[in-house]
């Protein structure tokens, strides 16, 4: 373009120039462009995407608000433009040669969203925050590392490439290429970042100026009238859900729906429009909003809970302009990623000091903003300002100058942490090198501690202490302030290698504020013992904690920093006794006073520890402790600084330094001791926190070294008399003390008395024996971990989780590793047992002897449960049973003169005092206890001498003076005191090595002692004497055993004397018994059988074919067998026996809707059925009506919010009495079938089986054609003479074994059998909206479910018989058990009394009312189903069901027959048609499994999985006659529809290639027709047919044997294996069936012909040419013989991989959303958006959450889901659910449920296949009820799951 064109463009713009793109380039061109120029595009354009649509609902007159903003287009229209104008021409090529480039960045810098998963190295990690995003650790080395999975919480980024971040593999194979790439390109010239420039800072103004319009603002642009603003609702964090809803359905007049949806987009996005209209219909609803007061839905009266909702009224242009504005932020952070020069760009720009959005504006900005424009403003700051170190080190300093207000504006904000800009602490403060620099250049250690000193505590301070209101109120200001106490913690968490000045005195500022905040926490919340009355309320306890909590990692960090610096720790050691001079808590002018315990006087300080305050809190004198353990590495001691500190007119005594921290163990002791009873339970809460594991580190641990600091500084005789003056002990430790007493009353203050020297005792032993500290002891870290860990499994085996509950967190972030390292070394980990097991820490043997029973962490409980283990552990060894104290390490210099105690001579004098009091019976001040702790004090004292640490020890010979050993002697042989005997010969044994060792120069002496003490014969121990008296009480029974056998012998003798001559006749066999009796017993003892009665193999199979095999059915069938049938009912405790006009018996039952066994992939979509289960106990129908009344009763008493709501159709749950097996109906006991009906002799005939099918025939027929007004049955006599049958009426009667008179049962079992029948119903009832459209026909009959409903319910009971054995067989085969293995009673009972109960349903219900003639609805039934099965009308046999359609037959057809006279009935019990109805289904399963068999699949699979195996038929083929061999292949060939494809197949080539041919070459006629093709089939193929239809006959066979079994009552023979799969031949000679299959293929049998008619149905025909063409409509729904047995989803492995399978799914109702709570429907997979407001279908009339949805149709009503972010198994039921443990486990056997520990998971097969298990025997709904039994689960409300 020439020089004059551009000036002629610039004078005279056109009035609407082409495009923006030309203006902008001509504009650029003639430096007049500006950011203004794209601000007015933005403005322009940005409207128009902007849609809403009012919509009155007509339904409920609500108003429904659509309001979309269409990104997609304005991505096209506005964004695209403008990357063209930066880029160039062509935008995407250039771009995609910058991927090329490959400098993204070398630091991932990816933003997590919520519920990502996260990883950290536990090696490698510099500490805990540094995390890897997904795709950078399987990438990394760190994947082969242990490492730590969590899900973020979003808002933090990867920190990959992040040097300082890592301690090694520092990059993944991504980001290491990346370095090497070159920082500039060729793409991005001058001219292109001149544009970027320009178009950078428009994005930025933009986005800074319309994300922050105030309401007031938009109201400048009143022009447009009309429909032109919104009122937006904003989210904040006080107000419910259901508030909220409210409020818009009531004010806003929106719909529920709605309403809801607006809310569910308030709580994602921020905000949501609620109207747009004209601006006084907008402002109205905004005042009305405000106006509302809602309610508080909490008693804590919260500030905010008061406040209205913020809303505000916006032009629908701004509202247009913030989602556009939106939209490009999220643009331009991804924009920023792509290469390191837009970042440098974007950087200088955001640093300008003068610019709108300059980094102080965007971080002091960002809390008037929502939720989605904060996130956006966030992650293009990570994006933008991250990546680089220079731009992140600028960011820090920014964010350190503003962190005052930013903090402020936080605390009085109610958004969450994570959508604040403070949250961006976490990416500065933990870099190492940013931390240290903000430290020395930025003040910030002092910042954040002055900025939490001014807004959390200083409003709280009165008389310079703490005191927290009881208002909670002032707690969410404070938890909110309690974040800057995390910052602290991350700025400190890696202390530097050396300190620089700056450093230290930045440190050193930071410490004086800590200084200031310890200082007024000393002595918070104190304490005054309470007297006469109790406590009026709970004073304020928690917030202390809280802080201290907070606090004390910090207070550890600062302690650790100054350790490594000496001039830093002097500093800090004479600033912390400045401030603790300062201080004058309990030692602020306090009197002192003389006192005198064995010759030796001290100054004690007066200080009434029952009459004064007392504080738990001292975080001053333990900051105290934790500095003066790092003097000795630095060779300074307390006398060396006192001198510096004196010149300061400062001055600290030992005595000052110990007292605070004993005046709280004394109000300790008093506690124990009960004095301080009225002080309520405050107090001991407190005291359980000052002992427990999160805060007993800076608090019980610090104090015990502050003690031992004292001990060791001051002379021992003085310290135990502090100690003692402080716990009043003063008095006691006097030698007349008893005389005083003796005069006084035993009165309560005695008895404290005594428990204050207890706890005197324990914590001289702490102060003593507790000193594996680094500083006190010789002793590392690890050492004191060690200890900690021995000390815990002497009390249990622990699980590696709760060993590293019961563990102190350490500071550093690899305390991990150091924790693994020591438990190796200590324990041995036991791998978990059976699938509920976990696996757990045992302690090695040897180390037991380090156990010390007064360890200071051990609760009451635990002391006593490790002391019981010890002393049996002693006593299995056969060692001395008790407790000894253990070795101690050697103390420091510092803490050396701290072991005199020990030989000092208050501690002599007290030893001798306890030990005489114990000697006198009469003394009144001494316990038990007291002994065996000076006893263990007196351990410690010869275990230290004898180790030789400390040349000044002498207590052999001060012990001397105080006979000490004389005493241990006397107390041996005191028999008051044996229970503590053992500890006693301990003690003397130790004590006499020490003697060994002290005296062995003074020999002469040293014989005539020990032979004198042997002479005194040395007390036994309890052990010994134990083995005494048991030996003498062994000897004392033998004696009187012999005497009584004596007089047994006697009485014998003289009874043979009074009855001689009856014994005269036995006498000679007598005597040849007298001496075989032994060689009897001896025989009795092998084995009863003798040897050659034991058959060999052959002659066993012998007599197996001898013996007559058992039949159920049949020419051949068994007769059954009367047996015993009386119960007691578990009721009222009666005996009662199932009789037939007696009271009717039940047990309890549940009945569930099923799809557990159509689960199998592409079949019964939709189809559900009946699942009966039962627990077996019986009791009569009265006692359970009056039962179940009170259950309701009761259930109605229970509070409601425990209540499960039932809706009307539901069945009422409740639980059988006896075992708690849940149950919603009963099922009614009965006695046997055969019991009914007569028995029919088997020498008379019985028609045969061609003369049923035609009998069948005809009565199909007959049902059908009957008159619709005159409908009556037909008669058998009609039916028989149609069908042509050859026989008399008798024959026939004998064939159905009619029963000429029917039982008269009990009036009631008809009610029984109709309450059973309601619960089916009931129970169906919720399924049915499910059955609007129709579902595709599986069975016979299931189009006619369809069609009528009435003939629904006619087979509801049957089919619930069918389904119920049949998910009862393939159970049983999963867990492989064969039939005749032994059946739980809930099984056995369950199947017979359904099957009992089925057969007699008909019966009684004509019975009991003779007037009504059979529903005229079953016989139309009965018809379908008769035409179906025996006239080839309606389904063919691939479709039925066939042991479905058996027990159909069974039950719904012949008792037609019988109802035309009142007097006759038949019952199945067994007759021959019974038998042929069996035969028939058999046959039809024979024939589907023919004619679906596909020998190319057989042989591939036998190739597969036994190629090595014999065909097991092909001998049987070999020998078959050759007829029924051709036959069978004729067969094969006619009707095997893979055959016939083939064959259709073959043909056709055959017939095109013939074409092809003649096309060529004319060939004469005749041999065209000849050729026809010809399926091979050899026997190999036959072979192979029998093993497959064997196969798939199994499980109908299984099934049919276990339903004869109930309805025969005969038991299966015992040739049926008990410990192998069922074999084929014998379930057929069970049920009376032919197990030859050559013998159907015979021409000459019915058997063929049956098979013929089943096999030429012309749906099979249809079906051959489907499969041939198979776009040619849709094939038939095969029901397979042998059903895929139903499976559970298979999970990954690994359980991370699942984890990322769905980090990026996202929410099915919103795209820009990912699923917060992803859910896995393990039964078929489906990923579901759980217990979400955002997908929240309708069932029926109520709103469900997507999971109780899906249940309803997955799983018929129950659910198992997996929430996958959470690895919680969630089982759901109706209006019910619980969690079980997952699946996944880790190393040591745990589950992880919520990620909280982040061991790596892995599959367990074992524990999926019980979940597995649970759901395949329909137990889900019983778990799920187990766990709610429990009255401490939470309530949830599940359905919204």
């Amino acid at each position: 373009m020439d020089r004059y064109d551009m000036e002629d463009v610039v004078v005279a713009p056109p009035a609407e120039c082409s495009s923006p793109l030309k203006e902008w380039r001509l504009k650029l061109q003639a430096g007049t462009l500006t950011r203004n120029d794209f601000i007015e595009f933005f403005k322009r354009e940005s409207p128009k995407f902007f849609d809403y649509q009012n919509m009155m609902k007509t339904d409920t007159n609500a108003l429904t608000l659509k309001c979309m903003f269409k990104e997609a287009l304005a991505k096209e229209e506005i964004i695209d433009v403008v990357v063209e104008f930066i880029m160039g021409d062509n935008p995407v090529s250039a771009l995609e040669k910058l991927r090329l480039e490959g400098n993204t960045a070398t630091v991932c810098g990816k933003v997590f969203k919520n519920g990502e998963p996260t990883y950290s190295c536990r090696e490698c990690g510099v500490d805990p925050t540094c995390v890897l995003c997904v795709n950078c650790f399987k990438r990394s080395a760190h994947r082969f590392h242990k490492y730590k999975m969590s899900t973020s919480g979003g808002g933090g980024c990867c920190d990959c490439g992040d040097d300082e971040a890592w301690k090694k593999d520092h990059y993944c194979q991504l980001h290491l290429a990346n370095r090497k790439n070159p920082l500039e390109s060729k793409i991005i010239t001058e001219a292109v970042l001149e544009r970027a420039v320009i178009c950078f800072g428009a994005i930025l103004s933009f986005c800074v100026n319309y994300l922050e319009i105030e309401p007031n603002a938009s109201l400048q642009c009143l022009d447009g009238d009309g429909a032109q603003f919104c009122t937006v609702l904003y989210n904040d964090e006080s107000h419910t859900f259901d508030q909220v809803i409210q409020t818009l359905t009531k004010i806003a007049k929106c719909g529920h729906k709605d309403a809801m949806e607006i809310v569910a987009a308030i709580d994602r996005e921020g905000r949501a429009v609620v109207k747009c209209d004209t601006f006084k219909e907008c402002n109205d609803l905004k005042t009305a909003i405000e106006n509302q007061m809602i309610p508080s839905n909490n008693l804590l009266l919260n500030q905010r809970n008061s406040q209205s909702l913020r809303t505000s009224v916006l032009h629908t242009r701004a509202v247009a302009c913030q989602q556009f504005a939106l939209q490009l932020l999220g643009w331009f952070q991804e924009f920023l990623v792509c290469h390191y020069l837009f970042r440098k760009t974007f950087a200088g720009l955001v640093q300008r000091k003068q610019e709108a959005f300059c980094i102080r504006h965007i971080l002091e900005y960002d809390v008037k903003l929502w939720k989605t424009a904060r996130t956006c403003w966030h992650r293009l700051l990570i994006s933008g300002m991250l990546m680089e170190y220079d731009n992140k080190m600028v960011l820090a300093q920014e964010f350190s100058r503003r962190y005052a207000t930013i903090v402020e504006d936080f605390i009085s904000d109610d958004h969450d942490h994570a959508f604040s800009i403070v949250s961006l602490s976490v990416q500065l403060f933990t870099v190492p090198s940013i931390a240290h620099h903000l430290i020395a250049q930025e003040g910030i250690f002092d910042k954040l501690l002055h900025t939490f000193y001014h807004v959390a505590i200083e409003k709280f301070i009165q008389n310079r202490t703490l005191h927290f209101s009881k208002n909670t109120a002032s707690l969410t200001f404070f938890k909110r302030a309690n974040y800057i106490l995390y910052d602290l913690r991350y700025l400190l968490s890696l202390k530097p290698e050396v300190l620089n000045n700056d450093l230290r005195n930045g440190f050193l500022e930071g410490c004086r504020a800590l200084m200031r905040v310890l200082n007024v926490m000393q002595g918070m919340e104190s304490i005054t013992r309470q007297t006469g009355q109790h406590m009026d309320y709970e004073p304020e306890w928690e917030c202390a904690f809280n802080l201290h909590i907070k606090l004390a990692t910090t207070i550890s960090q600062v302690i650790e920093w100054a350790a490594s610096d000496v001039k830093l720790l002097r500093k800090l050691y004479k600033m912390t006794v400045r401030a603790l001079v300062g201080n004058s808590f309990i030692v602020g002018g306090e009197k002192a006073e003389a006192k005198s315990v064995a010759g030796h006087v001290a100054n004690c300080l007066m200080y009434d520890v029952s009459s004064k305050p007392v504080s738990i809190h001292l975080p001053l004198s333990r900051f105290y402790s934790g500095i003066y353990l790092h003097l000795g590495a630095h060779d300074m001691t307390y006398d060396s600084l006192q001198t510096e500190t004196e010149g300061l007119n400062i001055k600290l005594t030992p005595r000052e330094i110990i007292e605070p921290v004993l005046c709280t163990h004394a109000m300790i002791a008093q506690v124990a001791a009960g004095m301080w009873r009225r002080n309520g339970y405050s107090l001991l809460h407190q005291l359980y926190f000052y002992r427990n594991v999160r805060c007993r580190v800076e608090m019980l641990d610090r104090d015990i070294v502050c003690l031992q600091i004292g001990a060791s500084l001051m002379e021992s005789n003085e310290f135990l008399i502090h100690v003692l003056n402080k716990f009043n002990l003063i008095n006691w430790a006097q030698a007349n003390y008893e005389t005083v007493l003796a005069e006084a009353t035993e009165d309560e203050e005695f008895m404290r008395q005594l428990s204050m020297i207890d706890e005197f005792l324990e914590l001289l032993i702490v102060i003593i024996g507790e000193r594996w500290m680094p500083g006190v002891s010789l002793v590392t870290e690890e050492d004191r971990l060690r200890k900690e860990i021995i000390q815990l499994l002497c009390t249990k085996s622990y699980s590696h989780s709760e060993l590293s509950r019961a563990l102190p967190d350490g500071n550093s972030g690899n305390s991990d590793n150091i924790f693994e390292d020591v438990i190796n070394t200590v324990a041995s980990f036991k791998k978990p047992v059976g699938v509920d097991g976990k696996g757990v820490y045992e302690l090695k043997e040897h180390l037991f002897e380090e156990f010390n029973v007064y360890f200071y962490h051990y609760t009451k409980e635990d002391k006593s449960k490790a002391e019981e283990l010890q002393r049996e552990r002693r006593k299995a060894k056969k060692q001395l049973v008790c407790c000894p104290p253990p070795m101690l390490p050697q103390l420091t210099p510092a803490f050396t003169s701290m072991a005199n105690i020990l030989q000092c001579n208050v501690f002599l004098s007290i030893c001798t005092l306890i030990m005489d009091r114990a000697l006198d019976a009469h003394s009144r001040s001494f316990t038990e206890s007291h002994l065996q702790k000076i006893l263990h004090l007196l351990g410690f004292a010869i275990q230290e001498e004898l180790s030789e640490h400390y040349p000044f020890l002498s207590f052999y010979e001060r012990s001397q003076k105080y006979g000490i050993l004389d005493k241990l002697d006397e107390l041996a042989r005191c028999p008051r005191l044996e229970a503590h005997r053992d500890f006693v010969l301990w003690t003397i044994k130790r004590y006499k090595q020490l003697q060994v060792k002290q005296a062995p120069s003074t020999s002469a002496a040293g014989p005539s002692g020990l032979q004198q003490s042997a002479g005194d014969e040395q007390p036994l121990s309890s052990e010994e004497q134990a083995r005494q008296e048991k030996e003498a009480r062994a000897r004392l029974a033998a004696e009187r055993r012999a005497k009584i056998m004596a007089q047994m012998k006697n009485a014998q003798k003289s009874f043979m004397k009074s009855n001689a001559e009856m014994f005269a006749a036995t006498g000679d066999k007598e005597s040849g018994q007298d001496q075989d009796r032994d060689r009897d017993l001896e025989g009795a003892i092998t084995g009863v059988m003798e040897w050659e009665d034991i058959p060999t193999d052959e002659e066993e199979q012998g007599a197996v074919a001898l013996k007559q095999s058992v039949s159920c059915l049949g020419p051949d069938r068994r007769s059954y067998q009367v047996s015993d049938t009386a119960f007691k009912c578990i009721l009222c405790f009666e005996n009662c026996a199932i009789t037939r006009s007696g009271p009717p018996l039940v047990s309890f039952a549940f009945v569930q809707t099923s799809r557990v066994i159509y689960t199998t992939p592409n079949q019964h979509q939709g189809r559900s059925a009946l699942h009966m289960s039962c627990c077996g106990h019986v009791m009569h129908y009265s006692c359970w009506q009056e039962y179940y009344s009170n259950e309701a009763v009761k259930e109605l008493r229970r509070p409601q919010r425990n209540r499960v709501a039932v809706g009307l159709t539901d069945n009422a749950e409740f639980h059988c009495p006896y075992c708690r097996t849940l149950s919603n109906t009963v099922l009614p006991v009965s006695e046997p079938l055969p019991a009914f009906s007569p028995v029919v002799p088997a020498s008379e005939g019985c028609l045969p089986l061609d003369s049923f099918v035609e009998i069948m025939r005809t009565l199909a027929g007959e049902l059908a054609g009957a008159n619709a007004f005159t409908w009556q049955l037909p008669s058998v006599a009609n039916i028989l003479r149609k069908s042509d049958v050859v026989g008399d009426m008798a024959l026939f009667e004998r064939s159905v074994q009619l029963i000429q008179d029917p039982p008269q049962l009990s009036d009631n079992y008809a009610d029984v059998l109709a309450s059973f029948r309601k619960a089916l119903r009931n129970a169906m009832q919720s399924q049915l909206p499910n059955h609007k459209a129709p579902a595709p026909p599986s069975t016979n009959f299931d189009s006619l479910e369809v069609e009528a409903t009435g003939l629904e319910v006619v087979a509801q009971l049957w089919d619930t018989c069918s389904y119920t054995l049949q998910a009862l067989e393939i159970y049983l085969f999963e867990i492989q058990k064969p039939l005749k293995a032994e059946l739980p009673m809930r099984h056995q009972s369950c199947a017979t009394n359904l099957v009992r109960a089925c057969a007699l349903s008909s019966t009684v219900a004509s019975a009991c009312d003779s007037h009504r003639p059979v529903p005229r609805v079953q016989a139309e039934w009965a018809a379908r189903l008769l035409d179906t099965v025996f006239n080839q009308k309606g389904s063919s046999v691939l479709e039925w069901d066939c042991f479905r359609t058996l027990v159909q037959l069974q039950f719904g057809v012949l008792n037609l027959m019988a109802a035309e006279k009142a007097s006759q009935a038949i019952i199945p019990s067994g007759s021959m048609f019974d038998f042929y109805i069996l035969q028939t289904m058999f046959l039809a399963n024979l024939t589907k499994a023919v004619i679906c068999f596909d020998v190319e699949k057989a042989q591939v699979k036998r190739a597969d999985e036994t190629p090595h195996l014999e065909l097991s038929q092909l001998a049987y083929v070999e020998m078959l006659p050759s007829k029924i061999q051709e036959n069978m292949v004729a067969f094969y060939r006619r009707y095997n529809i893979p055959a016939r494809v083939l064959q259709r197949r073959k043909q056709q080539q055959l017939d095109d290639e013939r074409q092809h041919r003649e096309g060529e070459e004319p060939q004469p006629q005749n041999q065209n027709q000849e050729q026809t093709v010809v399926i091979p089939c050899e026997q190999h193929t036959l072979a192979l047919l029998l093993e497959y239809v064997q196969r798939q006959m199994s499980s109908f066979l299984r099934c049919s044997s276990l339903f004869y079994r109930c309805l025969t009552d005969v038991d299966y023979p015992d040739t049926f294996p008990t410990d192998q799969p069922d074999r084929f031949e014998l379930m057929c000679q069970y049920l009376g069936l032919e197990s030859q299959l050559g013998a159907y293929f015979d021409m000459e049998t019915v058997y063929a012909t049956m098979m013929h008619s089943f096999a030429s149905h012309p749906d099979i025909s249809r079906e051959v040419a489907h499969r041939c063409q198979p776009e040619s409509g849709s094939g038939l729904e095969v029901v397979p013989c042998l059903r895929p047995l139903p499976r559970l989803k298979p999970l990954f492995d690994d359980y991370s991989d699942l984890i990322n399978s769905v980090s990026d799914i996202f929410c099915p109702n919103n795209e820009r959303e990912e699923m917060k709570t992803p859910t896995m429907c393990l039964i078929c997979g489906a990923i579901l958006c759980g217990q979400s407001y955002c997908c929240q279908p309708e069932l029926g009339m109520m709103t469900v959450g997507a999971c109780t949805h899906h249940a309803h149709d997955c799983g018929a009503e129950v659910g198992i889901f997996l929430r996958i972010r959470d690895c919680q198994v969630v089982y759901l039921g109706r209006g019910k659910g619980c969690y079980v443990q997952p699946p996944y486990l880790d190393e040591y056997g745990e589950t992880d449920q919520g990620l909280r520990r982040g061991n790596p998971l892995r599959l367990c097969q074992s524990a999926y296949s019980k979940i597995f298990l649970q759901w395949l025997s329909h137990g889900l709904h019983e778990e799920i009820a187990r766990l709610n039994d429990n009255t401490n689960v939470p309530v949830t409300q599940w359905h919204h799951m």
